[in-house]
């Protein structure tokens, strides 16, 4: 039958709903599956009737290039031709269809996009590729209010940030067989490794945390810091080179002081000419006589005792450096788990006159705890002394680089100072057998002459060091910038709402350890019970528990996203979360035969399978119209609800997403839609 239009007084929600999934055979033939929009959309049927490709059909059709129906329960690839999805946007309606592709491939990019007012669902032979996913997302996600962005972190340095588009939504929207009751993972796709950075700023961006300009300047940073690595370098490099240089004067001099040629001290900036002028010695000059015991050789030996002593002073200096960082970090990582265990508070009325008053039950308690006022001071103060390790944390860096700098110019000096005295050992041994001190200043002579004539003195480096210090300062204005920018705030804001709702819905869904706050853990992307050091979702025990988890975290984000206005599809869909209350997944299959049953037949926990549903109804009609659940189910509850929400009649008997007059029918030998 052809789809049929809500009435005109309808009024549809803020944001991206799913009308109708629409396949289309190579004979032109369509199969509309309709969805009711702002409310709760049950599939229920046997196995292998096409319940769990809803997700993947979807997921297809709005921009994922990666084929998932080769071997889809109930998908027979070979009679579908096109994938298409209706979507209602606010008063826009949007068509979006893909081709199945071709032959064996396993991904296909090209598609077709139609949107307006009021849509007539096209014919196949007028379906022709007009975009591509990429076209697709854009389109879409302008369509639901995502701005461009730069909200996702580079991948690699050097990169430019990415942007949140409506493929980032689908971590919220979907819920498959296998990750609806998971204790390890919370979110659609979250077992990718390749998911989880762009997962949690996703989450990030979504809760309302606006990281663009940080994005931008931490690239900046990290091109400014680069730079003044090269430069540096480069600097030591000359510095190196001309401390190499002066030494290499230095103990031509020493040589000729030894024989006699220079007397006293010469300061650094006369060498070159002091060693110029010895070119004009003859052998008639009157030599001077030096003191074995103030001799230039015992000198430099002193100074190379002085610069080892240094150079382990320096190394004591390192090590009292770093054990302090390493009490540093564990004093940060102490007070980080008190913060976490305080932040509990937030969840209480901070009315002074029921403070002998349970807030969980009531009850008036025999030795009233501390104040929340005092618990929120505490975490104040302890989330004030936590900033201030990690403001000294940069400063400390940069002292433990200098000192290691400094040794290494220690170390360096030090080489030269032994490479002195062995030259000065050497000539000393020389001057002993040559015995003719004239002799021996006619050799050192030559020598200052012949590394005159090849010696190329190093560039002043003032310019570099200026560049140095400009580069310093521009880093850091930028870390300073950076670090005024901080987004934890925001979402430790946001996160406390979504722990609003969550925790007592926990109670509701009767969850093990219901009564304690339930939080989302951000980093960790999972759910937390704080008690101590916190219960995650994996140490719960029991699929209902996770289910719960799932339940409580997926539609709190939607209330979330809804209440702040984000952008965010309104759509939730859920494969099959009843399974987790029966004794099987064999007993939770055999519970339809295509008329109502009590789940109690095969073993099922009823109660449980009927509070789930009465959460879910509820939460959706709270949030009508801009909440669309789709569940796909192998229960069928005699309620009145559930009934009503029953999207066709049960798929049992040959009733499946794809008719079964599609599947007996002979395929055409050539693909229609193939140009």
């Amino acid at each position: 039958m052809e789809y049929q239009f809500y009435p005109f007084f309808y009024f549809p929600p803020t944001t991206m709903q799913v009308r109708a999934i629409i396949l289309y055979n190579y004979q032109g033939q369509k199969r509309i599956l309709p969805f009711k929009l702002g409310q709760v959309n049950i599939i229920t049927g046997e196995s292998e009737t096409g319940k769990s490709s809803i997700i993947n059909i979807l997921d297809y059709c709005t921009g994922r290039s990666t084929f998932k129906m080769f071997k889809a329960e109930g998908v027979n690839i070979g009679v579908v031709a096109w994938y298409a999805v209706l979507l209602q946007i606010g008063w826009m309606q949007v068509l979006v269809a893909k081709p199945t592709p071709k032959g064996q491939n396993r991904s296909q990019k090209e598609g077709y996009i139609d949107k307006g007012l009021f849509l007539q669902l096209p014919e196949l032979k007028d379906l022709r590729v007009n975009t591509n996913d990429d076209g697709i997302d854009s389109e879409l996600s302008n369509l639901i209010g995502i701005a461009p962005n730069k909200a996702l972190s580079p991948t690699k340095t050097g990169q430019d940030p990415a942007q949140a588009s409506l493929q980032h939504t689908k971590y919220f929207l979907f819920q498959n067989q296998n990750l609806v009751s998971s204790p390890e993972h919370l979110f659609w796709r979250q077992s990718d490794p390749k998911i989880g950075r762009h997962l949690r700023d996703s989450l990030h961006y979504f809760l309302g945390a606006d990281q663009d300009e940080r994005w931008e300047k931490e690239k900046r940073l990290a091109h400014y810091k680069k730079g003044l690595q090269k430069l540096e370098a480069s600097n030591r490099l000359l510095e190196a080179q001309r401390a190499t240089q002066s030494q290499s004067m230095r103990t031509m001099l020493l040589q000729a002081q030894q024989v006699g040629l220079v007397g006293g001290l010469v300061p650094d900036a006369e060498l070159l000419p002091t060693l110029r002028g010895l070119l004009t010695w003859e052998a008639s000059s009157t030599l001077t006589t030096v003191a074995v015991a103030n001799s230039p050789l015992e000198q430099e030996r002193q100074r190379a005792r002085e610069l080892n002593r240094d150079f382990r002073e320096k190394l004591r200096e390192i090590e009292e450096a770093e054990e302090y960082r390493r009490q540093a970090d564990g004093f940060a990582t102490s007070i980080e788990q008190h913060t976490d265990r305080l932040r509990a508070v937030h969840v209480f009325d901070q009315d002074s006159t029921h403070a002998e008053q349970c807030p969980l039950c009531s009850q008036t308690m025999g030795s009233p705890p501390p104040s929340v006022a005092a618990l929120t001071t505490s975490l104040a103060r302890m989330q004030a002394n936590l900033g201030g390790v990690r403001r000294e944390r940069p400063q400390l860096e940069q002292y433990i680089t200098q000192l290691n700098n400094q040794l290494e110019d220690l170390r360096e000096a030090r080489r030269l100072a032994e490479d002195r005295v062995k030259a000065l050992q050497q000539e000393q041994d020389a001057g002993g057998r040559l015995r003719d001190l004239e002799l021996r200043a006619s050799r050192v002579v030559g020598r200052i002459e012949s590394y005159l004539e090849q010696l190329q003195l190093v560039d002043d480096n003032a310019e570099l060091q200026q560049r140095i210090e400009n580069g310093k300062k521009i880093i850091e204005d930028l870390e300073a910038e950076i670090g005024s920018e901080d987004v934890t705030e925001i979402i430790e804001t946001s996160l406390a709402l979504v722990s609003a709702y969550m925790t007592p819905w926990a109670k509701v869904l009767n969850m093990r350890y219901a009564g304690l706050p339930h939080r989302l853990d951000p980093r960790n992307l999972t759910v937390v019970a704080a008690q101590g050091r916190g219960i995650t979702m994996e140490d719960m025990g029991g699929g209902s528990n996770a289910l719960g988890c799932h339940l409580i975290t997926l539609v709190a984000l939607h209330r979330f996203f809804i209440k702040n206005k984000k952008p965010v599809p309104g759509l939730l869909v859920l494969d099959q979360p009843s399974q987790v209350y029966f004794p099987s997944l064999e007993a939770y299959k055999t519970i339809l035969d295509g008329t109502v049953r009590d789940v109690s037949v095969a073993g099922g926990d009823v109660a449980a399978v009927q509070r789930m549903f009465a959460y879910l109804f509820k939460r959706v009609k709270e949030l009508s119209p801009d909440l669309q659940l789709i569940v796909t189910e192998h229960a069928n509850l005699d309620t009145l609800d559930y009934q009503q929400a029953l999207v066709e009649d049960p798929w049992v008997g040959g009733r499946g997403l794809i008719p079964q007059e599609w599947i007996t029918a002979m395929p055409p030998a050539v693909d229609p839609v193939e140009e």
